[in-house]
């Protein structure tokens, strides 16, 4: 992480967001935005490489790629003269996500805030296994407080376990964008309101088990920390995802929707006269 890759967060979050809320150039807006913040997440792919997280830095490498993919489609919606509320449901969900969570995950002091609050809450689970481990002191990794200047991991060590619960243990990374496209999502408040509590509890009580998962496999000398984190803990996550999606298609099918709408954008065609 360096300024000028976060010159490049922000300057394409702020465009991005800019385009699906304001009305002035929206489509250029986007497009720019989307290819701005393409070259970011390239740019953070080393990091994953670094500390061995392939399937984090590949996904790193393939938003490039998709996000050209996204502008290339606001340039037919310019060029064709519409504003899908698809296109625009992809802007606000990836801008606002990516708003939340790096609102959070570049100031030392919140992600501190958050990451001692699950750190917390995965203890006393510990606790009522029959673990007696206790919270040492937050560790900043040399940052200051208020903004990120180097990308060592903010984290709470679970002295006597080996183990340390950093920021990326919180799942902000998975609650920020399930909240956000529930929320924009076009349905009834009350089927939002539903789906939105079902999956945001939900994922974060799986993540804690999840953390507690590691603790355990890890300090019983059951698996090694890599496999039980990187493979173990991810294949867990997904299951929980695609059950949880089971389930939000079920109550709120706009939400269906919408993915097949990204799925098959391949396939858009022009819209004819009268066509929303």
């Amino acid at each position: 992480m360096t300024i000028y890759t976060d010159v490049f967060l922000w300057t394409g979050i702020a465009l991005l967001l800019f385009g699906y809320i304001g009305k002035y150039r929206k489509h250029e807006t986007r497009m720019v935005g989307y290819v701005i913040l393409g070259l970011f997440w390239v740019a953070e792919a080393p990091y994953f490489f670094d500390i061995g997280d392939i399937v984090n830095a590949t996904l790193c490498l393939a938003a490039l790629p998709l996000f050209s993919y996204f502008a290339y489609h606001e340039f037919l919606s310019r060029k064709w003269d519409e504003d899908p509320e698809l296109m625009k449901f992809i802007a606000g969900s990836i801008s606002i996500s990516m708003l939340i969570y790096y609102s959070v995950q570049r100031i030392p002091l919140a992600a501190g805030f958050l990451t001692q609050i699950v750190a917390q809450h995965t203890n006393w689970i510990l606790s009522g296994m029959g673990y007696d481990f206790t919270l040492g002191a937050i560790e900043y990794g040399g940052n200051p407080l208020f903004y990120r200047v180097n990308q060592e991991p903010i984290g709470i060590p679970i002295i006597g376990s080996g183990i340390r619960i950093i920021f990326a243990c919180t799942a902000l990374q998975t609650l920020a964008p399930a909240g956000t496209l529930l929320a924009l999502t076009a349905a009834e408040w009350q089927r939002k309101i539903k789906s939105l509590i079902i999956v945001l509890v939900t994922v974060y009580i799986a993540n804690l088990l999840r953390n507690v998962m590691i603790v355990y496999l890890t300090y019983e000398d059951i698996t090694s920390f890599e496999v039980a984190h990187h493979q173990i803990a991810k294949v867990g996550s997904v299951i929980v995802l695609v059950i949880l999606m089971l389930i939000v298609f079920e109550i709120m099918p706009e939400f269906y929707d919408n993915i097949i709408g990204i799925v098959s954008l391949p396939k858009r065609e022009k819209l004819s006269a009268g066509d929303d």
